[in-house]
């Protein structure tokens, strides 16, 4: 995926985190443009990180990438601003085309 969000911008500096509290770590000490996570983080779930990015950074876009259906998590999803949901299997082209836009 890293290298998928490469291509969107050569010149975009992509972050990773081994898990949700890695993440929520990174978030706590900088700043970003746009959070891409899945819901079934290891440590914390996608959709608590997602609160806690929220509640640090209240502009920051966020895109969700889910095995278990958008449909399931649409309300949370709405209420915390989330700019897309993607079920999995996701194609490369749309994980690209979801972070265009929220960046946009």
């Amino acid at each position: 995926l890293r290298d998928a969000l490469r291509r969107v911008d050569p010149d975009c500096e992509i972050v990773t985190a081994k898990d949700g509290r890695e993440a929520l770590s990174l978030l706590r000490a900088d700043s970003y443009d746009l959070l891409v996570t899945d819901l079934g983080l290891p440590g914390i779930t996608g959709i608590t990180l997602s609160e806690e990015a929220r509640a640090l950074h209240s502009e920051l876009p966020i895109v969700w990438i889910t095995a278990y259906g958008c449909h399931n998590v649409c309300s949370e999803g709405n209420h915390l601003g989330v700019r897309c949901c993607l079920d999995k299997p996701v194609e490369i082209e749309r994980i690209r085309e979801a972070v265009r836009a929220a960046l946009a």
